[in-house]
């Protein structure tokens, strides 16, 4: 990046701001998230951080695991046909 050019964006995020932003999840949904591991977090002293490039490579990784997971399946297994009712 070069000297001249100043990047506004924030580097950290609150936990709550986290939360809200990247999960859509309230406050104390936020810091349960953290406590668990699933909100990335750094502490300076007694302030709790959420680093924006670990929530975007969290959520990146995250991403790349549901594509593999959720890939379609062949046609291995032949779906079943549904069998004509008979008119009453």
């Amino acid at each position: 990046m070069r000297d001249d050019i100043i990047d506004h964006q924030p580097k950290t995020l609150s936990v709550p701001e986290a939360g809200r932003r990247y999960f859509g999840v309230g406050r104390n949904a936020s810091y349960a998230a953290a406590k668990r591991g699933d909100i990335p977090t750094i502490r300076l002293g007694r302030l709790l951080r959420a680093p924006v490039a670990a929530l975007e490579r969290r959520l990146e990784e995250a991403g790349q695991a549901a594509l593999t997971r959720h890939e379609p399946a062949s046609d291995a297994s032949p779906r079943r046909k549904r069998s004509a009712r008979a008119p009453p």
